[in-house]
């Protein structure tokens, strides 16, 4: 193991020199010595396995003596090279710090020197600066006094120039002379150069006065006009631009002169029936300017469009005055007819003076003014430009101003007549309700189906159309078309107001519906041409309901944003669902008023003592069985499908509480009679059931309604079972009828009910006492129990007799609800249980 460890300590620091020459076998004797757990006796062992073997032990033993000592070799020759190689790292060492200090002093020595530079190049610097102030101080000033005597002799020659109206080149005068004024207003505290300033503002606002003169010589005849004029408009551009404004607007309105003399009010031709004439003479005048004055002004002074705006001005003070006066005595029509003229016309010249086509007055270019130096009689050409140097940072802004002032034709006349159009709102609102009076007119209102190509649709049929009055769809295009005539001319209050009158109007219908309603009710039974009537109340307030949200929508689409949240009909269809419920009520008292004759028999029976034998119907079930159908016919032929089905539904909720409000007024009834009633309540159910579809020529009935029959006849028929079952206490009527025990009002419901049995004499049956203990125990059911077996047996001696008579009854009715099948098979289902019986 030592030799081990010196072997590979041998390599690991003579790599590079020396190999390994230990070698005592292969790679596979080798491997033994690499284990972790490597053992010398097993590996002795190994190598000398008998007694044989160790003849060649003393080999072994001198084969590692030899390869130790070269090993001793290799550690011994390392060491001397690793002490010779530590002297020369140290050497090196001390050689590259001398060369560090060395580098040190040579930038130290840079650093200086540099150091001198810069302070050399700044007192150069320095120098250079000052000569450089000096020479840009001494041509500024030598510049400025150049300017200064161009100035002088600017102002010299441009009131020479304006006196001798040689326009042309005073424009480039005004040019040069605003260039070289740009350049002084920094220095406006100096004397001199102020005084130069208001010398040169007074020289301009001269040729000004000068120009706006020669302008106004236009008017006058050809031989007495200044000469020069062709050229003042360069004279004008290369003013500011107000200058411009303010001829344009002298011209205009010295035209328009005469047009005040004609239209001024309260002169004769001011009124608005002569508002046409207006607009024929602006035409005329401008045809008159294109002709004689258009070759004096530059097309891009778009001096047509100025007087069509000051026109417009014009025109509309007059207006107003006009307006003002008599806008409560004008023909409203008129009115209209004037406003709409005047859209049209602001309309037509907003085509033909677009705004986009504002040609910006800074936008013209300006003459090189050095380029014509010799011509304008100036020196010194170097220190001038172009004109529009000292214009240029300002472009932008001249633009704008130039578009604040483009002309805005729409609004600009029709905008007056807003003030006064209530005139023509109340004139709106009087024409539809004479339209309506006279529509709505008793003999005038005539009744038209929904299906009326002129007033409906047919999608859902004949037997859904229902009727209405003509009158309602005639309103609603009348109001269609105030609504289409406003907006034409407005989309704002005048549009709200109109909104408000269709508002009005409504409320006017729905007041004389309800008035036709009143006239009709009666405690008798309505005749077919007032159930008519009645049904197309209905039908017309249907109509109206769905067409007024449509035309909420079409004024939503319209009307101005600031008005949309308050156009709504919602208070107006509360109205119209009102009157189609009295509507209905009307209809219900008539059809019950036509079963009064019955019930009428029904309480005129003396129940108290019926002594009869249960076997037929009673007298008056055929008389409501023979009625139902005839008062519903009308009602089913004039109202539509959905409106007949809740007046059905309606009707069977007020005929049951009738019949039992009916039940309560026969005072006593005995056992026998409360059975013949139980009888006749399955044939009036009957007739609920099968009356609405032979009214209504087989349309079939809803499944709600059936099933709302059957469960509320069905609670009078346990009531009369009540009756017929004698020995049935409180509780038990209570647990019968499903009532609640512990309320105060089902005790009153149960006691008023025991109240009408009536004893065999027909006095009344006092009931014994109930124990307390007894009361809510259920023998009261069992007693009732009873009572129907009694009963049972009570039948079934009569049983031949009471089946003759129940297969005839079947019968009729079989006959009387052909018709409806399914009214058929509810009869033979209501008879199969008595027939059991």
């Amino acid at each position: 193991r030592s030799t081990r460890a010196t072997s590979a300590s041998g390599r690991v620091y003579a790599m590079d020199t020396f190999d390994d020459d230990f070698d005592l076998g292969s790679a596979e004797e080798l491997d033994p010595l690499d284990a972790d757990n490597f053992s010398a006796v097993d590996y002795i062992n190994r190598q000398f396995p008998n007694e044989a073997s160790l003849k060649g032990l003393d080999s072994f033993v001198e084969r590692l003596k030899e390869q130790q000592r070269h090993i001793d070799d290799d550690i011994h020759h390392a060491v001397r090279r690793q002490a010779a190689c530590g002297r020369r790292a140290r050497a090196d060492l001390e050689e590259a710090k001398a060369a560090v200090r060395e580098l040190f002093e040579r930038i130290k020595s840079i650093k200086a020197k540099a150091e001198e530079s810069e302070t050399l190049v700044s007192d150069v610097c320095r120098d250079i600066k000052s000569l450089d102030l000096a020479k840009r101080n001494l041509t500024l000033t030598v510049t400025a006094l150049k300017r200064l005597v161009m100035l002088v002799t600017a102002l010299e020659q441009l009131r020479t120039l304006s006196s001798c109206r040689e326009y042309e080149e005073a424009s480039r005068l005004i040019y040069a002379v605003e260039e070289l004024a740009g350049h002084f207003q920094e220095l406006s505290h100096v004397p001199r150069v102020a005084d130069l300033l208001e010398r040169k503002a007074a020289i301009l606002s001269d040729l000004r006065s000068q120009l706006l003169e020669d302008y106004a010589s236009l008017h006058n005849p050809q031989h007495s006009r200044p000469s020069g004029v062709q050229a003042a408009a360069l004279c004008v551009d290369a003013m500011d631009r107000s200058v411009r404004r303010e001829v344009i607007t002298q011209f205009c309105l010295r035209l328009l002169e005469d047009y005040k003399d004609i239209f001024q009010p309260p002169k004769e031709a001011s009124g608005l029936e002569t508002a046409e004439r207006r607009y024929t003479w602006l035409k005329r005048t401008l045809r008159d300017f294109e002709d004689k004055y258009a070759s004096h002004f530059p097309e891009a002074w778009r001096v047509p469009c100025g007087l069509c705006e000051h026109f417009c001005h014009v025109t509309r003070q007059h207006l107003v005055e006009v307006l003002s006066t008599s806008h409560h005595t004008v023909d409203p029509e008129l009115l209209v007819r004037v406003l709409r003229k005047s859209i049209d016309f602001e309309n037509e010249l907003a085509r033909r003076y677009p705004v986009d086509e504002v040609v910006p007055h800074a936008s013209a270019e300006a003459p090189d003014l050095a380029a014509n130096v010799g011509n304008l009689g100036l020196k010194y050409p170097d220190v001038l430009g172009k004109a529009s140097a000292s214009k240029g940072q300002s472009t932008s802004a001249a633009q704008e101003d130039d578009s604040s002032f483009a002309p805005r034709f729409r609004g600009i006349i029709s905008e007056c007549f807003d003030t006064y159009l209530s005139s023509w709102v109340q004139h709106q609102e009087r024409q539809l309700l004479e339209d309506l009076d006279r529509t709505s007119a008793s003999g005038t209102d005539r009744i038209v189906s929904k299906g009326d190509e002129q007033y409906g649709s047919e999608d859902d049929g004949g037997a859904d159309q229902g009727c209405l009055y003509s009158s309602a769809p005639d309103l609603f295009a009348s109001m269609k078309g105030s609504m289409t005539k406003c907006c034409a001319f407005s989309t704002h209050q005048t549009l709200f107001d109109v909104f408000q009158v269709f508002r009005k109007v409504m409320h006017r219908y729905v007041e004389i519906l309800s008035g036709q309603l009143t006239s009709r009710a009666s405690k008798f039974p309505l005749d077919s041409s007032a159930v008519r009537s009645v049904c197309c109340a209905i039908g017309t307030a249907e109509y109206c309901d769905e067409t007024l949200p449509q035309l909420a929508e079409s004024l939503l689409k319209v009307i101005d944003a600031a008005f949309g949240n308050q156009v709504s009909f919602e208070a107006e269809q509360e109205l119209l669902w009102k009157l189609m419920s009295n509507a209905n009520k009307v209809l219900l008292q008539s059809v019950n008023s036509g079963l009064d004759e019955a019930f009428g028999k029904m309480t005129r029976t003396n129940w108290a003592q019926f002594s009869h034998e249960v076997g037929d119907h009673s007298p008056y079930v055929d008389d409501i069985s023979e009625r139902l159908p005839v008062l519903f016919e009308p009602i089913a032929r004039h109202l539509s499908k959905t409106h007949y089905l809740s007046f059905c539904g309606k009707f069977a909720e007020a005929f049951v509480a009738r019949f039992i409000s009916e039940l309560f007024r026969c005072r006593k009834i005995s056992e026998q009679g409360a059975q013949q009633l139980l009888l006749d309540a399955s044939f009036i159910k009957t007739a609920l059931l099968e009356a609405p579809v032979t009214a209504g020529s087989g349309r079939q009935m809803q499944t709600a309604y059936s099933k709302y029959v059957l469960r509320e006849m069905g609670r009078a028929e346990t009531m009369l079972k009540v009756l017929s079952s004698p020995d049935m206490d409180a509780s038990a009527v209570a647990a019968l009828l499903g009532e609640d025990r512990t309320s105060g009002e089902s005790v009153v419901e149960v006691e008023r009910l025991l109240a009408l049995r009536a004893t065999s004499d027909g006095d009344v049956g006092l009931l014994p006492p109930v124990p307390e203990d007894d009361r809510f125990d259920g023998t009261g059911v069992d007693r009732l129990r009873s009572t129907l077996m009694s009963m049972q047996g009570s039948l079934n001696q009569k049983g031949a007799r009471t089946s003759e008579d129940l297969k005839r009854i079947s019968g009729d009715m079989k006959k009387f609800g052909a018709a409806s099948p399914a009214s058929q098979a509810e009869s033979e289902r209501l008879i199969a249980p008595m027939a059991a019986t």
